[in-house]
């Protein structure tokens, strides 16, 4: 039936359904200093939100500060990383840990993506706007 709704739409519209329920995710995540611009893991809706709540326990459990939402939006990140650079490269290692833990769960890739995406990440990120 999903077949005869797509076609009886056009396909131009049965794509962006598609595209609404596969997201694009920074392996990096930008709230963690990670750039813009950077090959996107494309997960379906439910395990791209599965997998934020995850990382946002995993790093909340390490003692980090939450993710979003006031006091874990990416300039509270860039400023506890200013305060505390010896706590970037531990950040990355949770970031590291639960993706491979995650993927390995739910038969994703997105660590592939975050080895391209973190060779870089090696010091703390510029403070935001500079």
């Amino acid at each position: 039936m999903a077949e005869a709704v797509v076609k009886h739409l056009g396909y131009d519209v049965g794509g962006a359904v598609i595209r609404g329920i596969v997201q694009g995710r920074h392996p990096w995540p930008r709230f963690m200093g990670g750039p813009a611009e950077q090959e996107l893991a494309r997960l379906h809706k439910s395990l791209h939100s599965k997998f934020h709540s995850q990382l946002g326990a995993a790093l909340k459990q390490a003692g980090f500060p939450r993710v979003g939402g006031i006091g874990g939006a990416t300039e509270d990140w860039a400023a506890h990383f200013k305060l505390n650079p010896e706590s970037f490269d531990k950040a990355v290692d949770v970031l590291r840990d639960t993706t491979r833990q995650f993927d390995k769960k739910n038969g994703t890739w997105i660590s592939k993506y975050l080895d391209r995406a973190l060779p870089a990440a090696k010091s703390p990120p510029p403070k935001p706007g500079s």
